[in-house]
């Protein structure tokens, strides 16, 4: 059976010049959204991440949530898609009821993220730009994910 993460390698083989993320001036080629993705999934796993385990993303509609989302993928982690509108109480039910053990938040809800994470035991990612360049950067590309 064909992962859903599958199918941005599948893109990647097919169309690696290819834009697969735009936002204004910003664009990503399907290859830069997979070498993205998977720096995202090491950062992932070098705060413990590991398969199965849940990942909450406090993201808006930017590049930095399908990174993020396939990232998390990569990695094994079950994604639990997150308003970024979301207060500190109503982050600490959504992390805690889910069980997820991190958080990667907008830097405009990064506030209320980090005190509903604490709330709840969770690690808080801040996600400052829309491509997380900055907060990609040291990290190694991880491995292809197989079907």
């Amino acid at each position: 059976m064909t992962s859903l993460s599958s199918l941005l390698e599948d893109a990647v083989a097919g169309h690696p010049d290819h834009p697969a993320l735009r936002m204004d001036d910003l664009v990503l080629t399907y290859a830069q959204f997979r070498e993205a993705a998977g720096r995202m999934s090491t950062l992932l796993g070098s705060l413990g991440v590991e398969p199965g385990d849940r990942v909450g993303l406090m993201l808006p509609n930017v590049p930095a949530f399908p990174i993020a989302f396939y990232g998390a993928l990569a990695a094994g982690a079950v994604v639990v898609p997150m308003n970024p509108l979301l207060k500190e109480r109503e982050v600490a039910y959504y992390l805690g009821d889910s069980g997820a053990g991190a958080v990667i938040a907008w830097h405009a809800a990064a506030g209320e993220a980090a005190k509903g994470a604490a709330d709840a035991g969770a690690q808080m990612i801040t996600a400052e730009t829309p491509d997380l360049e900055g907060l990609l950067a040291g990290f190694a590309v991880a491995p292809a994910t197989t079907r």
